[in-house]
């Protein structure tokens, strides 16, 4: 795991959204409506792609202890929600949902080499065969005993 600390006021706004990009966790530390309090707002991707986000609001005491105190209008802890993606398929100008209708026949559709578990069955069940390869030759066939490879130029 690796830690860093990045002053934003140091560098240019590109960098800082490259490496908030890179990061897997970045806590934004701003000062609050007065000098004694301070907002933390976290933000957390996981490794599924769920962003989680919090807001915690705190102050530094006299002794240099943390505290966590409430916000004016909201409470110390936000709820963490995930970050909600748009729908790739919204502004499409082909339609690629299925109504009800649609959906069900295709659930109804036979697909290839998908067998029943009757068929499945009857396929990978040892069979009593002795495995003999009976041929028959044709009449275009050319065999001759004396000399197989008489055909080759050799």
């Amino acid at each position: 795991m690796i830690f860093g600390l990045l002053h934003g006021d140091l560098h240019q706004q590109g960098i800082i959204e490259s490496i908030c990009h890179l990061a897997s966790t970045v806590i934004t530390v701003t000062s609050g409506n007065n000098a004694h309090h301070a907002m933390a707002k976290t933000v957390h991707r996981k490794k599924s792609g769920k962003v989680m986000r919090e807001e915690e609001f705190f102050s530094v005491t006299e002794d240099l202890t943390l505290s966590i105190v409430k916000g004016p209008s909201q409470s110390g802890h936000v709820e963490m929600q995930p970050d909600t993606k748009a729908d790739p398929a919204s502004n499409l100008t082909f339609n690629l949902r299925l109504s009800e209708v649609e959906r069900e026949a295709k659930e109804k559709v036979a697909l290839p080499f998908v067998f029943s578990q009757e068929k499945k069955s009857a396929l990978l069940k040892q069979s009593q065969g002795s495995g003999r390869i009976i041929y028959e030759p044709d009449a275009s066939d050319d065999f001759d005993e004396e000399d197989p490879d008489d055909d080759l130029d050799v």
